[in-house]
């Protein structure tokens, strides 16, 4: 199916990143549903729950987290912890970072198909449409 592999080149291009900016991603099999993703920002490493319970997904999710440590404010916060409603500060940041980056790896057709695809959360969709418009703009 086309649809995984091009999930798996994506995950690819988040987990190659993450390596060349010296970030370490954990996937961890063996923690609860309702633990979520964490990210330990003065040692550069990313805690990925593999089943949480949550309906963002798990590339989405991924991109979101190493925003963290690339494009955050270190000073902030040294933990951070994945929530779809984060709509403040180094949260929103990170939301909008993930998804420039998603953007980067792979330009959807469409702003909603991205939206469906990595099952972002609803009040982002904004930053969705205008991510995909600046990107569009530069082709």
């Amino acid at each position: 199916m086309i649809k995984d592999y091009l999930y798996n080149q994506i995950n690819s291009s988040l987990e190659k990143l993450a390596c060349e900016n010296d970030v370490a991603i954990v996937n961890a099999d063996d923690l609860s549903t309702n633990v979520p993703d964490t990210v330990l920002v003065n040692t550069r490493v990313i805690i990925m729950t593999r089943q949480f319970d949550i309906n963002v997904d798990y590339a989405y999710r991924l991109a979101h987290e190493i925003s963290h440590i690339l494009y955050g404010d270190h000073e902030a916060q040294a933990v951070y912890q994945f929530s779809e409603f984060g709509k403040r500060g180094e949260e929103l940041l990170a939301h909008k970072n993930a998804i420039r980056l998603l953007m980067s790896i792979e330009l959807p057709s469409n702003p909603l198909k991205f939206i469906s695809y990595y099952r972002v959360p609803s009040w982002i969709e904004s930053y969705v449409i205008q991510t995909y418009n600046e990107f569009n703009i530069l082709e």
